[in-house]
């Protein structure tokens, strides 16, 4: 089965998986962030202990793994009848992360748009992760060294993803805005391009 992708990509703390969430609650998109994958990860399946073995030590998981898992939640949701790709937008955020998963899931994503949130105002930035990790309480991400490297990750390995897809494909997103506004962008570009209709 090849799904019909959206993607939200953006640096951290640009409102991927605001968007995301928002996006979902509509009939016929379906929302997935990697992040909310390793959340619910079954750590007695393979791809699981795998998981558990490289996040334990505070290793990057390797993308067939990361792949892997994320596979699995997706199939998971189609049999649980939560996702219906037939009828349904997969729409992505934090995946794929890098070139090489792009290239992984060339075969399973046939992506329609990408989304691509662009936050200019560094502050905003660091205000929006720093409020995120309080909140989830993530609090080492309210580190400012922390967050540099992380923006730092973005932008050497996940960037280049953009120029993978090419920009015919690609919808540059103010996120220095309200969500509202973010959202009613994303929007009227769906509605431009009649992504949802086949």
């Amino acid at each position: 089965m090849v799904y019909k992708s959206l993607l939200l990509f953006g640096a951290p703390g640009s409102g991927k998986g605001t968007q995301g969430k928002i996006i979902g609650t509509i009939p016929g998109f379906y929302h997935c962030a990697c992040g909310d994958v390793f959340r619910a990860v079954d750590v007695r399946s393979d791809f699981g202990k795998a998981f558990l073995h490289y996040s334990s030590k505070g290793q990057l998981v390797p993308d067939d793994v990361t792949i892997g898992l994320w596979s699995a939640q997706i199939e998971g949701m189609e049999r649980a009848g939560r996702f219906k790709p037939e009828i349904d937008f997969l729409v992505l955020d934090g995946i794929p992360r890098n070139v090489n998963q792009a290239k992984i899931l060339q075969e399973k994503l046939d992506v329609r748009r990408v989304f691509h949130l662009e936050c200019t105002d560094k502050a905003k930035v660091y205000d929006r992760l720093k409020r995120r990790a309080l909140k989830e309480n993530r609090l080492d991400d309210i580190n400012e060294e922390v967050i540099e490297r992380r923006l730092r990750v973005y932008e050497e390995e996940s960037k280049p993803v953009l120029d993978y897809y090419g920009s015919s494909l690609i919808t540059h997103v103010n996120a220095d805005q309200w969500p509202y506004q973010v959202l009613r962008d994303i929007l009227n570009d769906i509605e431009h391009y009649r992504a949802p209709v086949d």
